[in-house]
């Protein structure tokens, strides 16, 4: 049963002096909820101990933000019981050491009482869900359910909380700041409703003075989850600006309220909220139920466009949860309908953690779609420069090949021809001259240097015996002139290779070694060519002088062009050097893949 008290004045002595006067009626559900814009209520209830025994019972109301809570015992008009709570009442010195208001009243064997609690809260609605628990039951398993449970649930935010802003500093994305702000802000919220470490805000400490801290923490998680629901569904993309402006100005509204909370308090020592306590609470039922009803519009219209829209529809059912609670809670304030316990913290932290469980699965999804496309484009990005590396070699021993020619055939044929001309111009005149036989020899080693040139440019041991044959021509060459002294091991090779690979392999090991000629100051080279079953392995050593891998400066054009040419043929190179101990150059090629 219940009766509203407007006057504020009414007391335990004068209901039960006056019973006709105070007729108390009779609530509905079993969490009767009233929108009480700072008038008081009185709840009447009888209970009796039905066993034969003495026994203490316990009173619940879970929840610890009521300004005034007074319970009283009364049994044939006799007040037996009198207990006073509020928010502010330090848990040390309540009857039950805890947060929530919690009467204990011992009774008789076979007592019946009846019950009277009065209830006042400043700001908001006024919502009795009563539990009445026997005190070795409520002892044994209140305690540790309600710590274990919300330790629970703060454990687990906070865990988000820290992989939010570890994802926010290893991709640099605002949205994971966002999100990281939103849990957090739910952690704020869900503490100051449960009254959790009121005792350090209780004096002010944070500006606005007791549960007002609840509406500050309230509005915050309002402001995190529109700024996080703009960021997660680009509303900024929209094609129309109105829910981006919109957002902005719902975020506003909130944020003059939540100025108006502090500067209320310290400028004007909460004057106005006393003095307009009603019309207070009026807007702050809309603010808190309006974001909620603008996000769940603003999902569905970008369901409907097409606009991110399986984030928006993902989104939609994990805040569906959290939609009804809220709903339910404003149309039950409004006593449209029958409050319920469906309004409870309890009931509101698990959709909480539903959402985020739903929506940590999507930013998972989110963060493997960037992935995804971040290896596609990179992927792409080195198929193109593979491709680009692939055309300039083959361009390049094109033209290898079309300038050789073009020696050989060419201007090696003509020169061939003009000392074969001048030569039986000599013979048939019979007559002998130095200066022109040094023409004829200057002539011929003309001629023997543009085949030179042209041989090695492309050379014909290798595209007619294969890479085995021209490398062995190619060291002996060297070993002839006495700049060197090289050493090659070929092992395994017993048949042709790709052309490709064959060109390349070639082409490398003339860089490395015209790199050793011309820098290393080496008097001894070992060349080992091993062809196993899916690779092939270059090891090039030398007793030179070395170099500083390290030292950028080191890493000239022929480096560049060993490296260009490994990576065409997918392979890896790796520089094992020191100054003063020679250079080891490994070389590995894939023969699967380069085929």
């Amino acid at each position: 049963m219940y009766l509203l008290d407007k006057s504020n004045a009414l007391t335990i002595e004068k209901i039960l002096e006056f019973p006709k006067n105070f007729v108390f009626k009779k609530a509905n559900g079993n969490a009767p909820t009233f929108w009480a814009k700072g008038n008081a209520y009185w709840f009447k209830f009888r209970l009796k101990n039905t066993t034969n025994i003495n026994q203490t019972f316990v009173v619940e109301l879970p929840t610890p933000l009521y300004d005034e809570g007074r319970f009283y015992a009364v049994e044939d008009n006799k007040i037996l019981n009198v207990q006073y709570l509020s928010w502010d009442t330090p848990q040390l010195d309540r009857p039950v050491k805890h947060r929530n208001f919690i009467f204990p009243i011992a009774l008789k064997a076979n007592q019946e009482i009846t019950c009277y609690i009065k209830l006042r809260k400043e700001v908001g609605s006024i919502w009795v869900p009563i539990t009445v628990w026997e005190r070795n039951a409520f002892d044994y398993y209140y305690y540790s359910a309600d710590y274990h449970t919300w330790g629970f649930v703060i454990g687990i935010l906070l865990f988000v909380v820290f992989f939010s802003f570890l994802l926010l500093f290893a991709f640099k994305d605002m949205l994971y700041f966002f999100y990281g702000l939103y849990v957090l802000m739910a952690i704020g919220f869900i503490c100051t409703s449960q009254g959790y470490f009121i005792r350090f805000y209780v004096d002010g400490s944070f500006g606005v003075s007791g549960n007002r801290m609840r509406y500050v923490c309230s509005l915050l998680f309002l402001i995190s989850g529109l700024l996080f629901i703009r960021k997660y569904l680009r509303w900024d993309l929209l094609k129309t600006s109105f829910f981006n402006y919109m957002t902005w100005a719902v975020i506003g509204m909130l944020t003059i309220m939540l100025l108006f909370l502090y500067v209320d308090h310290l400028s004007l020592k909460d004057t106005l909220f006393h003095s307009y306590s009603a019309l207070i609470s009026g807007i702050l039922s809309v603010v808190f139920w309006f974001p909620t009803l603008y996000v769940i519009f603003g999902a569905i219209y970008c369901i409907r466009i097409q606009h991110f829209a399986k984030e928006a529809f993902y989104f939609l059912l994990a805040n569906l949860p959290i939609a009804t609670i809220v709903f339910h809670s404003a149309l039950s304030n409004y006593e449209i309908i029958n409050g319920t316990r469906l309004v409870e913290i309890e009931y509101f932290a698990g959709a909480f953690l539903l959402e985020i469980v739903v929506l940590m699965v999507l930013l998972a999804y989110r963060l493997k779609a960037m992935q995804d496309t971040a290896e596609k484009l990179f992927m792409e990005k080195t198929l193109a420069q593979q491709q680009r590396t692939e055309a300039i070699l083959e361009a390049e021993d094109r033209e290898r090949v079309r300038i050789a020619r073009d020696l050989h055939d060419g201007i090696g044929q003509m020169l061939a021809a003009a000392r074969m001309a001048l030569g039986n111009f000599l013979a048939k005149k019979k007559v002998e001259n130095e200066h022109i036989q040094n023409s004829l020899d200057l002539l011929e080693e003309s001629i023997k240097e543009i085949r030179e040139i042209s041989h090695n440019m492309m050379p014909g041991a290798l595209t007619k015996l294969g890479l085995s044959t021209a490398l062995k021509q190619f060291v002996n060459k060297i070993n002839a002139l006495g700049v060197l002294q090289i050493e090659l091991q070929i092992i395994g090779i017993k048949e042709r290779l790709s052309e490709k690979i064959e060109t390349m392999m070639y082409r490398i090991v003339q860089e490395i070694l015209s790199n050793i000629i011309r820098h290393a100051e080496a008097t001894k080279v070992s060349i080992e060519l091993v062809k196993h079953e899916h690779e092939l392995v270059l090891v090039v050593e030398d007793n030179g002088k070395g170099f500083d891998t390290k030292d950028a400066r080191n890493h000239g054009i022929g480096i560049k062009n060993v490296a260009t040419r490994v990576e065409y043929l997918n392979g890896s190179v790796n520089f094992d050097s020191a100054i003063g101990r020679g250079t080891s150059v490994i070389v590995e090629i894939p023969l699967i893949n380069s085929k």
